[in-house]
């Protein structure tokens, strides 16, 4: 799953209405292409292929005096709920790699705080699932027979018990923090970054 794409589909989402050439120039200033290997060709492939699966509509503007032709787009109702199953997904499974986390923080701000809090809780408890995991992996470590692993295998393991234990923590320390009022979701404000019309200015 892309943080590409379910950045540029929330962006559309946004804007109701916006051109390629815009989502560049925000995902850009936000850094994207840094946490969430976003490049510009990148986010025009997105475009195009979320309007060949029915997700955006595509509005081709004429040229006129002052500007050269171009493609609009809009979501559609499918394009809606694909970007509530991805915010899903983003922010409950744990990824090695952080873009998809990265890109479901910036845009919780879009979803009601119950809801926030209830696929935080999801993905809490999905790493309290792996520090068991990793628990078992370590007293196998340990084990000295036939099916004993590697001793330098000890470095993996220990790096994965501090990674998962740090993602843990982190993710108790948010989930407490929203839970004591931090931040505004699309429930309390219409102008919430991310609500379609609201402001994607940057904070």
């Amino acid at each position: 799953m892309s943080a590409t794409r379910l950045l540029v589909l929330a962006f559309v989402r946004a804007h109701k209405r916006a051109h390629g050439y815009l989502i560049g120039q925000e995902l850009m200033a936000w850094d994207a292409d840094k946490w969430a290997n976003t490049k510009t060709g990148s986010i025009y492939h997105a475009l195009r292929q979320l309007a060949k699966e029915g997700f955006l509509d595509e509005i081709e503007v004429p040229s006129s005096i002052n500007a050269p032709g171009r493609t609009d787009y809009s979501i559609t109702e499918a394009g809606d709920a694909e970007f509530h199953r991805m915010m899903e997904k983003a922010l409950t499974l744990p990824q090695p790699r952080p873009d998809m986390l990265c890109a479901g923080l910036v845009l919780m701000s879009a979803l009601p705080r119950a809801t926030v809090l209830a696929l935080l809780g999801k993905r809490l408890a999905t790493l309290a699932k792996q520090q068991t995991e990793v628990s078992k992996a370590n007293d196998r470590a340990s084990f000295s027979g036939a099916n004993a692993l590697p001793p330098h295998v000890e470095a993996l393991l220990s790096f994965w018990a501090r990674n998962t234990e740090c993602n843990h923590d982190w993710i108790a320390g948010l989930i407490a923090k929203i839970e004591a009022g931090a931040y505004v979701f699309a429930d309390e404000d219409p102008m919430a970054f991310g609500v379609p019309g609201g402001t994607l200015v940057i904070p």
